[in-house]
């Protein structure tokens, strides 16, 4: 028998049937190991495992009592449940993703739960702010990098929880560089010449992520060169699109990777502090050159790629473009196609991060 339950904690329906930043990640942790016993959700698909629960609605009442309504209402399901479970005489291990007020409410009803249980919040966000009273019920946090963690720190007046870093993973078997050969024989296929040059923006259409600024970019990323053609991933908003210029719309993840793979050069032009950016982890373990923002956790993701520039004001498209200008005339000439013995299959890999969150469970 297990001497702890562990339980994991979601405000999306899990298993997931959307596209997310960390819903592949968390459904691919559930699916190849049995750590997590019970999922708290708004399942669409619920069992004995995948429990449904679902936050309910804010209303004006909250002003009156928030803690009260917060326990008795918004996370009401979540809390039942999580006693109910805690009735079985174990110790919990929770852990909530990335979820604020789910974490303010399970904390304010810890007491409530077996002697011994652990409340544990995985954070996707890059900077962390938490009350005193949230922290010091909180037994661990997970940041996605170091660097969020020291700007947490600088934020906050006080930080007691303690805190691990455990990244993100991204699957190695679906994001890898192609030989030049197979790549070649790929973007034949897909309409791409020998000599075209496949820039690539991913994103959805928040402002934040930079869209607006990169479709002022794009005349004069067309102008450096006759033979670029630009791809929009993930945006649904309407572009004036041409033969130069094509816009594909949400894809599934493996589409995704054959788009990032047939790609010479990925832009982020993130304008907020990212936790991580997991769709810039992607298109470098696809081998593509990397222009972006220094942003948030973005340095520390990039690590040791040797195929990377970051943009120290994001929001100045002459730098964009300058840096864009300097790599190419290297592409073209050949300058910038060896990676070294740059490891892509180990970097941030899907393996490797799951190995990092078992241990948070087992320590």
């Amino acid at each position: 028998m297990n001497k702890k339950i562990n339980v994991l904690v979601s405000n999306i329906g899990l298993p997931s049937k959307g596209i997310g930043s960390w819903t592949y990640e968390i459904d691919y942790f559930l699916r190849s190991n049995s750590v997590i016993d019970i999922v708290l959700s708004p399942s669409q698909s619920p069992s004995s495992r995948f429990i449904f629960c679902q936050k309910r609605a804010w209303t004006r009442l909250a002003l009156v009592n928030k803690n009260y309504f917060l326990t008795h209402q918004v996370a009401k399901d979540y809390i039942a449940k999580l006693l109910e479970i805690g009735k079985k005489g174990l110790p919990l291990n929770i852990l909530v993703v990335d979820d604020q007020v789910l974490l303010a409410a399970i904390s304010s009803a810890k007491h409530q739960l077996p002697k011994g249980s652990k409340l544990i919040f995985y954070y996707h966000g890059h900077s962390l702010s938490l009350s005193s009273q949230t922290q010091e019920k909180t037994d661990e946090i997970l940041f996605l990098t170091k660097l969020g963690y020291e700007e947490s720190i600088r934020i906050n007046e006080r930080f007691t929880p303690e805190v691990k870093i455990v990244g993100n993973g991204i699957d190695s078997k679906l994001f890898y560089p192609l030989s030049k050969e197979e790549k070649q024989f790929k973007r034949k296929q897909k309409g791409l010449g020998k000599q075209d040059i496949l820039v690539t923006w991913m994103a959805n259409s928040r402002v934040v992520k930079g869209l607006h600024l990169f479709q002022k970019m794009i005349p004069s990323i067309l102008e450096l060169s006759p033979n670029i053609k630009i791809l929009i991933i993930g945006n649904k908003q309407p572009i004036q699109e041409s033969e130069r210029i094509v816009q594909t719309g949400s894809l599934p993840l493996d589409q995704v990777a054959e788009y990032l793979q047939l790609s010479d050069f990925y832009f982020f032009t993130s304008l907020w502090k990212e936790g991580f950016g997991l769709s810039l982890g992607e298109a470098i373990k696809c081998g593509n050159y990397v222009l972006a923002s220094k942003n948030g956790g973005i340095p520390e993701v990039l690590g040791n790629y040797p195929k990377a520039r970051l943009i120290d004001h994001p929001n100045l498209i002459s730098e964009w473009i300058d840096t864009f200008s300097e790599v190419l005339r290297d592409f073209e000439n050949n300058l910038e196609t060896n990676y070294g013995d740059f490891d892509f299959e180990n970097f941030h890999s899907l393996k490797a991060w799951e190995s990092r969150l078992i241990h948070v469970f087992e320590s």
